[in-house]
């Protein structure tokens, strides 16, 4: 895959969003996503949004921390 089509391809996993991406690997790939290289470029994408979001604090820690301040 050339770095023009593998960054297409991210973009368009940023605008489908997170759920969506889960679901269409899930269901069928090569149908909704296209082919292999795809495939494991959704994998890795959603493996680094978990990531992101495991380092990001609770929503309300991160609306109390401002008030206990």
């Amino acid at each position: 895959m050339e770095e023009i089509d593998r960054r297409r391809t991210l973009d368009y996993f940023e605008r489908l969003g997170q759920t969506r991406v889960r679901l269409y690997t899930a269901i069928d790939c090569d149908r909704f996503l296209g082919d292999w290289q795809v495939r494991e470029l959704a994998d890795e994408w959603l493996a680094g949004k978990q990531t992101e979001d495991r380092a990001q604090p609770p929503l309300w820690r991160r609306l109390l921390g401002d008030r206990q301040g």
